[in-house]
């Protein structure tokens, strides 16, 4: 579906993707050892407590359309802003 194609074109430019690690992921990027993290069908206690941890490491943490990630959906967390306006064009066609 749409979906599965946008993350394959996000996927492409990457040099290494892996799958899962829940909140670990989100740590990980905040602790600066991964770029992106991307997940979809996500429900808003799933991610608003991680949040503030991206943002205040100084990430940014979006849905795939640039919308605040507190409703959950499709989610999009960078350690970089422009990371995240590459990884937003990708995931937004």
């Amino acid at each position: 579906g749409k979906e599965t194609t946008a993350f394959a074109r996000l996927k492409a430019k990457a040099r290494m993707t892996r799958y899962g690690g829940d909140c670990y992921g989100y740590c990980l990027l905040a602790a600066g050892f991964v770029d992106i993290v991307v997940e979809a069908g996500l429900k808003p206690y799933d991610i608003v407590a991680l949040i503030p941890i991206v943002e205040r490491a100084g990430g940014c943490i979006t849905t795939w359309k640039g919308e605040p990630a507190t409703n959950g959906g499709r989610i999009v967390a960078t350690g970089d802003p422009r990371v995240h306006e590459e990884a937003l064009a990708l995931l937004s066609r």
